[in-house]
């Protein structure tokens, strides 16, 4: 069997396949080359598409801002013209500000020159807290002489303060202020909140001018000017405030209403030691018509005494006679004493002016150098200094001096004004004690009865010593 040709056809055929593979390959290979470049070219166009996509799209956002920023521009540029004008009125306003800057810096210079003028009459309230509390300050000089006519000059400054409020001068408002468009609206609103400020201004006043005081008394006027202030802040936005008049109207009327209370006071006062007065000058009559009751009961006892005496004499003998007239003259000279007694009651009860001054103290209760200035119009003088050193303290007084004066309620009073300025209780008058040294109260006292008075500068106080020096043994 011949296998040449099928040898042959095959050799040829695979000839075939390797030539045609090596031509194809050949023929194509640069092809396929330039396809996988196109590949990698189309994927880095891709990539390249997705970055431009989102450049895009930023660039649309950009545009969008521009746009945005570019209607804001042309909206500024249509109000241009009224942004020009606020400016102009902003500028006329600060113009405005600094004047009233001005304005009111030369009204604070002659504010602190007329403090200036003003600091002497009210320096005797600028330190009443500091003595108040030891019952120590100055009585002022009373502008009227009655309450009544505080009150009325009170009324009067109250009337003031109602016509500033009905003249619209009571509380600074502007012509006009932009809260709205509507202007009727505008000046209701300003009307409304002036009203709010001086009701709240009107009603705090009252309650510091009713609760003033002499410890009070700067504190309040301090009180009210800070209120003031504070109302005015507060209503900055509106630029309303009190006025300075209606202010200083509201200074006067507390300093009437503080002077209105002590004058008052004094008046209770006066009536009080009135009273006492009354009461003491009934006590006193009482006992001089008791003296006097007692020294005719006691006249008549001695006239019958000495009517018997002087008959029984006429019966006796000589050896007792003379026994009977001494008694006899020991009986007229108790007669005449009795006279006497009663003649001196009867002078002290038509004279209530008569009396004696006191001046007493208790080291014990009271410390050193405080006294008791009084008066009595008792017999025995001696009767009230014992009341006065009753339960009621806890030692006795030591007495300095008890002067018999025809005017012993001039007395009293004198040396009362006198050390007015020493008194341990300046509010209360009735309490009649005095921080002094007690020579000072005998040179006064010399000086206004122009004659020599028996002082006793010694001081006892023998319980409260005794009492200290058992304290102080047992304590040891």
């Amino acid at each position: 069997m011949d296998y040449s040709l099928p040898v042959y056809i095959l050799i040829s055929v695979c000839s075939s396949v390797v030539v045609t593979y090596a031509f194809v390959r050949r023929r194509f290979g640069k092809k396929i080359k330039n396809f996988s470049s196109l590949e990698r070219d189309i994927e880095e166009r891709i990539a390249r598409k997705s970055e431009l996509n989102t450049q895009l799209i930023e660039a649309n956002e950009s545009l969008k801002n521009i746009k945005s920023e570019t209607a804001d521009l042309r909206q500024l540029k249509d109000s241009e013209g009224a942004l020009i004008e606020a400016v102009e009125c902003l500028k006329e306003e600060q113009g405005e500000i600094s004047q009233n800057i001005k304005n009111a810096r030369i009204q604070l210079s002659n504010i602190k020159n007329e403090m200036s003028e003003l600091v002497p009459q009210l320096d005797l309230y600028s330190r009443l807290e500091d003595f108040v509390s030891y019952g120590h300050f100055e009585t002022p000089d009373y502008l009227f002489e009655t309450t009544e006519r505080f009150e009325e000059e009170i009324r009067r400054v109250r009337d003031q303060q109602k016509e500033l409020i009905s003249s619209n001068r009571a509380v600074e408002i502007p012509d006009s202020i932009k809260l709205s468009q509507d202007e009727a609206q505008n000046k209701k609103i300003l009307k409304g909140q002036s009203q709010l400020l001086l009701a709240a201004f009107n009603i705090e006043c009252d309650f510091l001018i009713g609760k003033v005081s002499p410890s009070r008394f700067s504190r309040s006027l301090e009180q009210i000017e800070k209120l003031a202030n504070k109302l005015e802040k507060n209503m900055l936005s509106l630029k309303c405030g009190i006025t300075d008049a209606y202010i200083k109207l509201k200074f006067e009327e507390c300093r009437l209403f503080y002077q209105y209370k002590l004058k008052k006071q004094e008046e209770q006062e006066e009536q009080r030691l009135i009273r006492e007065q009354i009461r003491e000058e009934q006590k006193a009559i009482r006992e001089y018509e008791a003296a006097i009751a007692k020294a005719e009961q006691e006249e008549k006892i001695y006239r019958d005494m000495l009517e018997k005496a002087r008959e029984e004499l006429l019966l006796l003998g000589d050896e007792q006679k003379a026994a009977a007239e001494s008694r006899i003259k020991e009986l007229e000279e108790k007669l005449l004493e009795a006279e006497a007694s009663e003649r001196r009651a009867k002078s002290l009860a038509e004279q209530t002016r008569k009396g004696h001054v006191y001046i007493i103290s208790n080291i014990g209760s009271f410390g050193e150098n405080v006294y008791k200035i009084g008066l009595t119009r008792r017999l025995d003088p001696m009767d009230r200094v014992k009341e006065l050193g009753d339960a009621s303290v806890p030692f006795p007084f030591d007495v300095h001096a008890i002067i018999y004066y025809d005017d012993a309620p001039a007395l009293e009073a004198a040396l009362h004004r006198e050390f007015s300025h020493s008194r341990v209780n300046a509010v209360n008058l009735r309490k009649e004690f005095f921080r002094v040294d007690l020579e000072k109260i005998r040179t006064a006292t010399n000086k206004l009865t122009e004659k020599e008075a028996e002082f006793r500068t010694t001081i006892v106080a023998e319980e409260y010593y005794e009492t200290k020096r058992l304290q102080e043994a047992h304590s040891a």
